[in-house]
C-alpha cells in the first residue's frame, strides 16, 4: 500500500484533530507540518498521532513539540514495524490507565476478528475493569470506555446503528501486534495456538486465549497450573474444550467452535466454575453440559449461534 500524499495526510491529520482542515490555528502550523513528516505517510500512524492529540483539550504548542520529538526523525526515512510500534507505544503511554488495561483486553480476539460491543463490555465489567461512577450502572461505564478507545483511533468501528452508535468494531492487524508484543511484557494476558508452549508458564497464565483448529492433545492441561487463571476465551474448528474443572477461579468463559459434526465438547465442568460473572458460548452442532447420570439433560443443542450470558 503507497504512502499517503501530502495533501491527503494533512487532510486526514486536520480533519482528526479538529474537525476540518481549514481549522487548524497558525501558532500549531509549522509543528503539524513537521509530525505529518515524521509519519512517513501512513495512515495508521497518522490516525494514531492525531487522536492523541484531538484528545487533548487544551492544543498547547509545548505539547505537540513534545509528541514531535517522541516520534523520532528515523519513521520518515525508513517505516519498520518496530518504529510503527513506537508510535503505537506513545498512544498507549497517554492512555488513562483504565483505558490501557481496556485496551489490553483486545488481545484475547485473534486476528480480523468482528467484536460486539455488548460482548466486550460485559467482559470488561465482569474482570473488574470498570470504576465505579454514582449514578451509573457499569455497564454504561465500560460503554463510554469503549466509546474513548474509538475516538482515540485504537479500535476501528465495523457496525453502526442508525444513530451512528458503533456495535462492533475490530483491530488494525499492526495495532494487535502492538497488543500482543505489550501483552507478553506485562504478563498480562496468554495468546496461543500451542497448548504444549503452556507447560513451562505455569502459573503466569493469568488470561488465556486459544486457537484451536486441529486435533488436541490435551495432556498439558493436565500438568500445568491454571487455578489462577481468570479469563479464558478459545476459538477455532477443534471440538476440543479445555477441562473447565482446572479453570475453578474463572470470572470470564467465551467458547467459540466451528462446526462440530458428531464430536461433542465436555463443558460439564461449567457447573463448578462458582466464580464465574460472564458466560458465552457459540457453535454449530451439541454439546454437552450435564452427565445423564445428573437426571438433567444430557446434551445442549446450541445450533447455529446460541449466547448464555
Amino acid at each position: 500500500m503507497k504512502a499517503l500524499s501530502n495533501e491527503d495526510s494533512r487532510k486526514l491529520f486536520f480533519r482528526r484533530v479538529f474537525g476540518s482542515e481549514d481549522a487548524c490555528p497558525l501558532y500549531l502550523e509549522e509543528v503539524s507540518t513537521q509530525i505529518l513528516k515524521r509519519c512517513g505517510g501512513l495512515p495508521l500512524a497518522i490516525v494514531t498521532i492525531s487522536s492523541l492529540l484531538a484528545s487533548e483539550r487544551n492544543k498547547l504548542k509545548e505539547h505537540w513539540v513534545h509528541i514531535m520529538n517522541s516520534l523520532g526523525p528515523n519513521f520518515e526515512v525508513n517505516p519498520t514495524l518496530e518504529g510503527m510500534r513506537q508510535i503505537l507505544s506513545l498512544s498507549y503511554i497517554n492512555l488513562p490507565h483504565y483505558l490501557k488495561t481496556c485496551m489490553l483486553y483486545l488481545g484475547m480476539y485473534p486476528e480480523d476478528y468482528i467484536i460486539k460491543k455488548s460482548d466486550l463490555v460485559r467482559q470488561w465489567v465482569a474482570q473488574g475493569f470498570v470504576s465505579k461512577a454514582h449514578g451509573q450502572w457499569p455497564e454504561d461505564v465500560a460503554e463510554c470506555y469503549f466509546n474513548e478507545l474509538v475516538n482515540r483511533g485504537i479500535i476501528q468501528p465495523v457496525d453502526t446503528d442508525h444513530n451512528s452508535e458503533v456495535l462492533s468494531c475490530r483491530l488494525h492487524d499492526m495495532m494487535l501486534d502492538f497488543i500482543i508484543h505489550k501483552c507478553k511484557e506485562e504478563n498480562f494476558i496468554t495468546a496461543t495456538d500451542d497448548i504444549q508452549a503452556m507447560i513451562g508458564l505455569s502459573d503466569k497464565v493469568r488470561r488465556l486465549s486459544l486457537f484451536q483448529d486441529d486435533i488436541i492433545d490435551g495432556t498439558a492441561f493436565e500438568i500445568t497450573q491454571l487455578s489462577q487463571v481468570r479469563a479464558l476465551v478459545r476459538f477455532g474448528n477443534s471440538a476440543y474444550a479445555p477441562p473447565l474443572l482446572k479453570f475453578k477461579h474463572l470470572r470470564v468463559l467465551n467458547l467459540e467452535f466451528g462446526i462440530l459434526g458428531s464430536e461433542m465438547p465436555d463443558l460439564t465442568g461449567i457447573s463448578h466454575l462458582f466464580q464465574l460473572r460472564y458466560l458465552k458460548i457459540k457453535a454449530n452442532g451439541k454439546i454437552m453440559l450435564t452427565k445423564e447420570n445428573s437426571g438433567t439433560r444430557a446434551i445442549g443443542d446450541v445450533g447455529v449461534r446460541s449466547i448464555f450470558s
